[in-house]
């Protein structure tokens, strides 16, 4: 009998204290857009180093649950347009949100390639490959992996070449990204977005991305290009080769990223820039 009275309120109060953490959450649902009203797809949604975020699907749409007590800005960032902030007395009333985003004010580089210029491998010669890493399941956590590098000369990018082991999805869409790295800040070079669609098609094949606009890695500088799957259709998985290689890994949308030993094989290519001098 005396185990029973220890027991059952023992219980009840660890219900009472769950339901009370879960009626303290935030739940987020809203759409993204641009200034003209077009629907803007994978924009990364979350609080700013932290483990809190999501990505909105390829119409926008975006739900976000929030932990309690948290009430900072929201932050909404896409390569294409400047990121927005949206304060917790906006977004924690709200039922459902709009957000648009400015676009970007972009002043482009004036490029020259070398007319002897042949493309060269950049990152990703001579790595030794140990085996496969994979992004498993529905992607409730995004994640970006890749590889740490820097040349002596100034590149434009030509190609980021990866191989598809097996995709085990109907289909899912990769996103790549290239930062450059200044000490504890990543800096993306992109203006435009990178997508990849892959599916089962795919497998044993080694494909290739090319960027729409000419990115300019310069010499002495130390970058990292990063892959991450942004949307799946049906259940499954998608397994890369893996090969030791100094890297960055992302565990969520605006979470800390941690340096990692190995990654998945990216091969990056590039033109050498002519001198104007």
């Amino acid at each position: 009998m005396m185990n029973k009275h220890i027991f059952y309120p023992a219980i009840l109060f660890a219900v009472l204290l769950f339901s009370s953490s879960a009626l303290a959450q935030t739940t987020v649902k809203g759409h993204v857009v641009n200034e003209r009203g077009e629907t803007v797809e994978y924009v990364s949604i979350g609080i700013e180093d932290d483990s809190v975020g999501v990505i909105s699907d390829a119409q926008g749409r975006f739900l976000l649950v929030i932990p309690a007590g948290r009430n900072e800005n929201l932050s909404f960032s896409h390569v294409s347009y400047q990121t927005a902030n949206v304060p917790y007395q906006t977004y924690g009333h709200a039922s459902e949100l709009t957000v648009t985003l400015k676009d970007k004010v972009v002043e482009l580089d004036e490029v020259e390639i070398s007319k002897k210029s042949k493309p060269h491998t950049l990152s990703g010669k001579s790595w030794v490959r140990f085996g496969v890493v994979a992004y498993i399941g529905s992607i409730s956590e995004y994640s970006e992996w890749g590889p740490i590098f820097s040349n002596k000369k100034d590149y434009v990018l030509s190609d980021i070449l990866f191989t598809v082991n097996e995709c085990r999805y109907e289909q899912c869409t990769l996103s790549f990204n290239v930062y450059e790295i200044h000490g504890q800040e990543f800096v993306n070079v992109l203006n435009k977005p990178i997508y990849q669609v892959v599916s089962s098609a795919d497998n044993g094949k080694m494909l290739g991305v090319t960027p729409e606009e000419s990115i300019i890695l310069k010499g002495k500088q130390e970058y990292c290009i990063c892959l991450s799957v942004v949307d799946t259709k049906g259940e499954g998985a998608i397994y890369f080769p893996a090969n030791f290689k100094s890297s960055y890994a992302r565990n969520s949308v605006k979470g800390k990223r941690r340096k990692m030993p190995a990654c998945p094989a990216i091969l990056v290519k590039g033109y050498e820039m002519a001198n104007l001098e």
